[in-house]
């Protein structure tokens, strides 16, 4: 996943867009869509169909985001229109500050230059070896033989597939089929990569190692993803953030940690409920402030310090703000009845972990019942997380969801 972004990064962004199928779609369709009637009663009464209703969201630069529904959610649709595949009936499109709907010839194939795009096929051409499906879209835009073998062997390096350049699509699985389109997309070095359900038409373990390879690309090129799946696991796994679509409408737009412990409506909470929480839910949701305590300390005052009620004890850093030494309440009372040395009460077995790391890389660690240092890049302390704190946590997610489930269903 990227790192954060900042608003003024924004490369995508969707207005209020309508999108109307049909023989006059600005007329009564539009009408009766923005007053508020939903997909099917435009459809009973004007016979168009809704494609998109007042969507709106933005991308930030080097963002993984990623739409996600059901068919008909209208999350095609609404890829389609940033490259202008689709025309929109009313709103704007605006993709690094150009506007899309006006654009017609030449300036927009130039503008669709700057997408690659990554279909559910894999769309190579069977007579074609795998470099020149790699380079085809640089053949279209002239570029000359050599550097387009160039370009496409760097790009078959980054999905590994550069000893297969030669070979034939029919040689190649699945997998490596759709590896070649991520790499032939990857080729021209776009801006933003569109990917439309790239992953749907795989076996589930080469999906999952799909997935993994477009993360360790994007975690190296820091590409605009606009990514389309009806996988709810897919896109939790995947996207720096998540907008959530129902006929034509957004229901959600969240980081997959606020879709999850967050959802916004009971059709949201009907999705999530199927989800293993431990693969999203991160450690920065729930860690608190660490207590610290000096090592030069006698035993009860750091007993004062960490206090005995809470049971989640203090850590004892050293110099470079590294955590060397846990203090549980128990142990403290242990150690009082032999002396006041704070030293013979310290553990050195406590687990440590970062703020984002996900639930289910800890559950070992917190099996332990022991307290977690919480420490960034350079093992300095930043926070503590004890194992109640992620069982609580786990507990208010499953009861929201519950909650939802019976307002809808009773």
């Amino acid at each position: 996943m990227s790192t954060d972004n900042s608003a003024s990064d924004e490369i995508i962004r969707l207005e209020n867009v309508y999108k109307i199928f049909g023989p006059q779609p600005r007329g009564r369709a539009l009408k009766l869509a923005k007053d508020g009637l939903t997909k099917n009663e435009v459809q009973a009464a004007t016979d168009h169909v809704v494609g998109m209703t007042d969507v709106s969201f933005d991308v930030k630069r080097g963002e993984t985001f990623v739409l996600m529904g059901l068919s008909g959610s209208g999350k095609s649709t609404a890829i389609r229109t940033v490259n202008k595949l689709h025309d929109i009936t009313d709103g704007k499109v605006i993709v690094d500050g150009t506007d899309v709907q006006q654009l017609e010839g030449t300036a927009l194939q130039q503008f669709r230059q700057k997408m690659g795009m990554v279909f559910q096929h894999f769309a190579l051409f069977p007579h074609r070896s795998v470099i020149d499906n790699t380079g085809y879209g640089l053949k279209v835009q002239g570029v000359e033989k050599s550097e387009r073998d160039r370009r496409s062997l760097e790009a078959l390096d980054l999905v590994g597939l550069r000893a297969f350049a030669q070979s034939s699509p029919s040689e190649l699985s699945g997998g490596m089929q759709q590896r070649v389109g991520l790499a032939r997309a990857l080729a021209s070095d776009p801006d933003v990569l569109l990917m439309d359900e790239a992953f749907s038409a795989l076996d589930p373990l080469i999906r999952r190692q799909m997935q993994d390879e477009m993360m360790a690309i994007q975690e190296h090129l820091q590409k605009t993803i606009l990514f389309i799946t009806h996988d709810l696991n897919e896109a939790l796994r995947i996207g720096d953030r998540v907008c959530i679509m129902k006929d034509g409408a957004v229901v959600q737009i969240g980081t997959p940690d606020e879709i999850l412990t967050q959802p916004a409506t009971g059709y949201v909470a009907e999705f999530v409920q199927d989800v293993d929480q431990g693969r999203v839910i991160d450690v920065a949701t729930i860690m608190r402030g660490a207590v610290t305590i000096d090592a030069s300390m006698d035993l009860q005052a750091a007993i004062t310090k960490i206090g005995t009620n809470s049971g989640e004890g203090g850590f004892v850093v050293d110099e470079s703000g590294r955590p060397t030494g846990l203090l549980m309440p128990k142990d403290a009372l242990l150690a009082t009845t032999r002396g006041n040395d704070l030293a013979s009460a310290l553990r050195t077995d406590f687990e440590k972990t970062t703020p984002t790391s996900k639930f289910n890389h800890i559950y070992a660690a917190a099996g332990k019942g022991l307290s977690i240092a919480v420490v960034d890049d350079n093992g300095s302390l930043v926070g503590a997380l004890h194992p109640r704190e992620m069982v609580e946590e786990m507990g208010r997610v499953e009861s929201l969801i519950d909650g939802f489930e019976r307002e809808v269903f009773m």
